[in-house]
């Protein structure tokens, strides 16, 4: 009986041991799409050759990609997928500022998202969201003009609206007047900084709105000179800084993220 005890206890130890192993190797596994669902997305980096940024395919986010800009984050106590955009990051060829930031796609992953703001759907991004370092204004979502959809038109980079998060808190929506106009700026709310808040951007019976914590803030109509381009939505961080400090940046977390089109 006695060695029968023994070998019990030597097997509990063994099996608090794996179960132990098998704990940090959980923890040790947790990435970005352990949080959010991202086959609906691509990521920017702020890395890469000037002009041309680093871009990670949806197949390689949903299987784990992570990175220093890009990461899990549980530092609060939930689950998190922390943005991290550095001053002196590369940038694309249309803008001056570094961004680690997702870009919408469809549902294959693969085809880049191009919806119609003028049709009959209901367009909508939500997140859960926390600032944690504003030292610059940073551009937490937007709706960014995609291609033609109809006639003959000039390609255009410009986004139709980006929401605007500034180093005291408060937050913008800035909407471009036209695909070459510039963007008139509204204040919308005031949210400090390392404060979880909600945010909805939605466009629909050809109207942009804001939703903060589940209270409209926003609403203006689609300027008709968007009427023959196609949108898809972006979000992260994209970091307005004119610095370009290698040591700092913008960052924040998000907590959830979510896309329809119904």
């Amino acid at each position: 009986m006695k060695k029968q005890f023994v070998s019990n206890k030597v097997l509990s130890r063994s099996i608090l041991a794996v179960a132990v192993s098998l704990a940090s190797v959980s923890a040790f596994a947790q990435t970005p799409a352990s949080v959010l669902s991202l086959a609906h997305w691509t990521l920017q980096l702020p890395t890469g050759s000037a002009g041309s940024p680093t871009t990670i395919s949806a197949a390689t986010l949903v299987g784990g990609y992570t990175s220093a800009y890009f990461k899990y984050d549980n530092t609060d106590g939930t689950p998190a997928v922390a943005f991290f955009a550095p001053d002196n990051g590369v940038t694309t060829a249309n803008s001056t500022h570094p961004r680690s930031e997702l870009r919408e796609m469809q549902s294959n992953g693969t085809t880049a998202a191009n919806w119609d703001p003028f049709d009959a759907k209901t367009h909508t991004l939500k997140a859960t969201i926390k600032v944690t370092d504003a030292r610059h204004r940073l551009c937490i979502g937007q709706i960014h003009i995609g291609t033609v959809l109809r006639g003959s038109h000039a390609a255009s980079t410009k986004p139709l609206m980006e929401l605007y998060y500034e180093t005291n808190g408060n937050m913008k929506v800035g909407l471009n007047g036209s695909p070459t106009a510039g963007q008139t700026e509204t204040s919308i709310a005031t949210v400090a900084v390392n404060t979880k808040f909600t945010y909805q951007i939605t466009v629909a019976a050809k109207t942009v709105k804001v939703y903060i914590n589940g209270s409209q803030v926003y609403s203006k109509a689609v300027p008709s000179g968007f009427t023959d381009y196609g949108m898809y939505f972006k979000a992260g961080d994209y970091n307005q800084t004119t610095s370009y400090s290698a040591s700092t940046g913008t960052k924040d977390k998000f907590y959830t993220l979510s896309l329809s089109h119904v």
